[in-house]
């Protein structure tokens, strides 16, 4: 059951952007194309409408069934991928990196975001259809980053030699990291049926792509969830001339600067800067760079060169060769989805934020952008804990100094706040100076000077105390931080270091629903959940 709903100016970990957004902060209005609200999201739909190419849904349609060949879809999910052929049809998409046994468990909070905002648009407006997606980035090259995850502080990594695009990485050495997995696990209750779950998608696939498709596709099947792997020659077709339009006009460098400029003038720092060409190049189990170069083009290595008119050449028959990176993946994706939201991490909300004067440029509508629900899995013996030691889940969530401040006052049986005394100190002081006014300004200065040294000497005193008492209750304390260390591992919010794992060896699948039902996408809050 779910806890609490707390704002994320509470909770720490939390950027100023996020939780600006998170607030419908009017400053955005020029970013965005409208806060994410049932009834903006039906003004999408009209928008989608109206600038979506419906040829593209055939295709759509084909290339989906084909990357389920061998799959078996439930029956939501072959009406799902049916329903893409029809105009009344629109997705909800979030998309993510091939995290080895899914990553952080954000990854988890994503999907179910798109799912459940599917159904809760499915349930207001029953005559169009929602299909929720998820975009697997199959091409990302960064494998250091997605080759590992972590249970109860032990980190498990997958080791190879492999490079290029993640999402081809064969998985002849994956049986490593499960063996070792599978021995540290062998206690739980559910430790056999998480095992096995692991064998039949990693060890069964041919590749990191295919193996995260079946792993998704074990959890999220029942929900109608359709995943897309867009490193495709026949979808990368659709886009072709997007691409080639990056490459002649540099569209995401230029355009983008009137929406960073904004972010700039609000105090918000740039989260992915645009290169000039943001391109990349596939070839030999390698993705380069495409730069410019005084007589055409060329990948970053060297290895391949082209003129101009041999880069529109190569973009026309082998389009699957050329990678949009992670500020030109947005446009790809909203381009061939008839898509009307997209949910995504903090990190994700603050890049697409850049986006949406390149969307405008390029006459390509710009979703609804929703932060994904965020999470803290909270067991039920830690609650008891925090209960035992006078502790709320609003203090556990603080900032670890702040809490600290706050425990100090709470054990110590001594008036450890001197709010009062530096207001009293005020008011003395201010009564002072009306005098001074009256009969001698040139006192008032003087006056100024010894209230601050007073008040200073006041903010010491309390300082001291507080070190004093805090000694006092430091085993008490101590147990409190032990309880937050567990929440925040690392010093990180949970749901960027756990995986979802930690929790599926105590609880099987039935983990998935009980999250489902406790988050509301809407909720614009950070959810505490019993389990």
């Amino acid at each position: 059951m779910s806890l609490r709903e707390i704002e994320y100016n509470k909770v720490d970990g939390f950027s100023k952007l996020l939780i600006d957004y998170t607030k419908n902060n009017g400053q955005f209005s020029d970013l965005i194309t409208g806060f994410a609200s049932v009834d903006n999201l039906k003004k999408q739909i009209s928008h989608k409408s109206k600038n979506y190419d419906i040829t593209f849904r055939e295709i759509l349609v084909k290339e989906i069934s084909s990357q389920y060949n061998d799959i078996d879809l439930t029956e939501l999910q072959k009406s799902n991928i049916k329903k893409l052929a029809e105009n009344k049809t629109f997705t909800i998409t979030t998309g993510h990196q091939l995290n080895l046994l899914t990553g952080p468990i954000y990854f988890i909070y994503k999907i179910i975001s798109v799912i459940n905002l599917c159904e809760k648009m499915q349930r207001k407006y029953s005559k169009f259809n929602f299909v929720p997606i998820f975009w697997m980035a199959s091409e990302d090259h960064d494998f250091e980053e997605i080759n590992n995850f972590s249970f109860q502080g032990s980190k498990f990594k997958w080791y190879s030699s492999q490079t290029g695009v993640v999402g081809e990485f064969k998985l002849d050495s994956i049986n490593d990291v499960i063996n070792e997995f599978e021995k540290y696990v062998s206690d739980f209750p559910y430790s056999n049926e998480i095992i096995k779950m692991l064998r039949e998608c990693y060890t069964n696939s041919t590749d990191l792509s295919g193996a995260t498709r079946k792993l998704v596709n074990t959890l999220f099947s029942k929900n109608g969830l359709i995943i897309i792997d867009a490193n495709n020659k026949n979808l990368k077709s659709l886009f072709s001339d997007i691409i080639k339009k990056e490459i002649n006009e540099k569209v995401i460098f230029n355009q983008s600067k009137k929406s960073m400029q904004r972010l700039n003038e609000l105090n918000y720092n740039i989260q992915a800067n645009p290169r000039e060409i943001n391109l990349f190049y596939i070839d030999d189990g390698k993705r380069e760079k495409i730069v410019e170069v005084k007589n055409g083009f060329q990948s970053s290595n060297g290895l391949k060169k082209w003129t101009s008119q041999q880069i529109i050449h190569d973009i026309d028959t082998s389009p699957e060769k050329f990678s949009p990176n992670v500020l030109f993946r947005p446009i790809y994706q909203e381009y061939i989805l008839p898509n009307i939201c997209y949910i995504g991490g903090p990190a994700e909300v603050a890049y697409w934020l850049q986006l949406k004067s390149v969307f405008e440029n390029l006459n390509i509508t710009f979703p609804i952008i929703l932060n994904r629900n965020s999470a803290l899995l909270l067991d039920k013996r830690l609650i008891d804990k925090l209960n035992k030691l006078d502790v709320s889940i609003e203090e556990i969530l603080m900032p670890e100094e702040i809490l600290k401040g706050k425990l100090v006052k709470k054990y110590s049986k001594l008036k450890l706040d001197f709010t009062n005394l530096k207001q009293n100190l005020n008011h003395q002081f201010l009564e002072l100076k009306k005098i001074a006014n009256q009969t001698d300004k040139s006192f008032i200065g003087a006056l100024s000077a010894q209230e601050k040294k007073q008040i200073n000497g006041l903010e010491m005193l309390e300082k001291r105390l507080l070190k004093s008492e805090q000694k006092i209750h430091q085993d008490k304390i101590n147990r409190v931080l032990k309880i937050r260390d567990k929440i925040f591992p690392g010093g990180k919010p949970q749901e960027r270091i756990s995986n979802f794992s930690e929790f599926y060896v105590n609880e099987g699948i039935s983990m998935i629903s009980l999250i489902k039902n406790n988050l509301d996408p809407m909720s614009h809050k950070f959810s505490v959940i019993e389990i």
